[in-house]
């Protein structure tokens, strides 16, 4: 053989191995870039695992009294029976009796418009109304200790209407939160 066909087949041999194997090189990059991306994710995960077992050793030691303030302050939903009722009760010891009682949730957005993008609220609201008759020092008393409450409860509107005798009728709305 001469030094002419020599040089052909190799660079014959070295042109079919470059067809067969170039392909399979892209591949295998393609593939190398992958699992990198899925070592990140992997990475993301296990860190967000340890923050969330942080948070849950946090959490636990929480005392129990201490979680039952936070759940009354800002309960993770709306138990409107349960909220009527502990009203009531406080209305129960000046004497007053509430009725009409009514509930609307209010929607995620607000009444607005805004031209920025909505931001997604981490609680959801409600409004309450209900109405009661009772003297001025017996309101004064039941919005004191409604007030007092660890409930968060922001007053939305308050409708007076003079009855004989002292007692006034009174129509409260107020605005209740909870975490989604």
């Amino acid at each position: 053989m001469s030094n002419t066909s020599i040089l052909f087949y190799f660079i014959l041999t070295l042109s079919i191995g470059y067809a067969f194997v170039y392909p399979s090189v892209g591949e295998i990059s393609a593939l190398m870039d992958e699992r990198t991306k899925q070592e990140e994710y992997l990475e993301k995960i296990s860190k967000i695992e340890i923050k969330k077992n942080e948070l849950l050793t946090q959490y636990n030691n929480i005392p129990v009294d201490d979680k039952k303030y936070i759940e009354t302050i800002l309960p993770n939903s709306f138990d409107f029976v349960r909220l009527i009722s502990q009203i009531d009760g406080v209305g129960s010891k000046y004497g007053i009796s509430i009725s009409n009682i009514s509930s609307r949730e209010m929607s995620d957005l607000s009444g607005g418009e805004s031209i920025t993008a909505p931001t997604q609220k981490t609680f959801q609201s409600a409004i309450i109304g209900f109405s009661f008759d009772a003297t001025y020092s017996q309101f004064n008393n039941f919005m004191d200790d409604l007030g007092k409450s660890l409930r968060i409860l922001d007053i939305k509107s308050m409708k007076l209407t003079s009855k004989k005798d002292g007692v006034y009728s009174y129509s409260v709305e107020f605005e209740v939160y909870w975490i989604k």
